[in-house]
């Protein structure tokens, strides 16, 4: 026993230098996916992050060279599609499974789920801050021999990918502040204008705030159809930026009923990135549609081309 905790503790020590050594969060990142795909020879690591509250996406990976890309194939997980495992992950439980094929009875949707992926077996650490889960760090097809002891390592080294998540988000926020100071013509007439933001993640509320608040805008939030509904009852927003999937209906819904009548440009917000989703977001009257997780950029002018509608400046 005291051999094992001695070749963690010298194992962490090996991950924490990566990290150190890194120039910024995000490469530091890659660079402990890497070691880690490497050294516990897995057919892939990543880290999956909230991204609100129906979906989790996947941010960060490394593969072996046969296996294909996740974050090409399957960015986005709906988090039903990994019940009830989401929700001991949330309760801050390790999931560590050995055989996958074991779960064709007892839980066939996991089952369905992680085969399509030629998952065969599985280990799942949440990133937990403050009682509550930002994410997981996970692994595909480790060596069964390995489990045990790469899930003893996952539970302390989600910890500090939870941290070095929010090293990169304070960046760049940093960076955001920074760029307030510097003048931009094509903003500028867009000063005192109002935005109301609609989601359920109170991290993207703040995010997006921090984006749209040093170009000059006035910034109104929501975290549910019903608190937006009250919001416009009291002001009329110049532009309204709309998630898709809230927890007390459909922004599709709300746009086609509230938003097209006042005649106030929509930019929906989505998780979904088919065709048939973006169709239905235009006929519901939206002015742009962004897929999560979008750039800041992409963020920044779509509002600003909303607001040039709502202007006259577009026909």
């Amino acid at each position: 026993m005291k051999e094992n905790a001695a070749y963690n503790e010298q194992f962490v020590g090996e991950c924490l230098k990566k990290i150190r050594k890194a120039p910024d969060a995000e490469e530091g990142l890659n660079q402990l996916l890497r070691f880690l795909g490497e050294r516990l020879e897995c057919d892939r690591v990543y880290v999956f992050e909230e991204m609100d509250r129906q979906h989790i996406h996947n941010t960060y990976e490394w593969c072996r060279s046969h296996v294909s890309s996740g974050i090409q194939e399957l960015p986005y997980v709906a988090k039903k599609d990994l019940y009830p495992w989401y929700e001991r992950l949330a309760d801050g439980e390790n999931i560590i499974e050995p055989d996958v094929e074991s779960l064709q009875k007892s839980d066939p949707l996991i089952y369905e789920f992680l085969q399509r992926q030629n998952i065969r077996s599985v280990i799942l650490s949440p990133m937990m801050a403050q009682g509550k889960i930002h994410g997981l760090l996970g692994a595909d097809n480790p060596p069964p021999e390995k489990m045990e002891h790469i899930s003893i390592l996952f539970e302390v080294l989600a910890y500090f990918v939870c941290s070095l998540v929010g090293q990169r988000d304070l960046l760049m926020l940093r960076k955001l502040r920074a760029d307030r100071q510097k003048p931009n013509p094509e903003l500028s007439g867009h000063n005192g204008k109002t935005i109301l933001l609609v989601d359920d993640s109170r991290e993207l509320l703040y995010l997006n705030e921090r984006i749209l608040r040093p170009q000059g805008y006035t910034i109104l939030s929501a975290g549910t159809l019903r608190e937006a509904g009250r919001v416009l009852e009291e002001v009329t927003p110049d532009v309204i930026v709309l998630d898709i999937d809230l927890p007390d209906g459909s922004g599709l819904a709300f746009c086609r009923e509230r938003c097209s009548r006042a005649d106030i440009p929509v930019v929906f917000l989505t998780a979904h990135s088919d065709a048939q989703t973006a169709k239905e977001g235009m006929e519901a009257g939206g002015f742009a549609f962004l897929t999560k997780p979008y750039d800041v950029e992409e963020l920044q002018r779509a509002v600003t081309d909303a607001m040039d509608r709502k202007a006259g400046v577009f026909a």
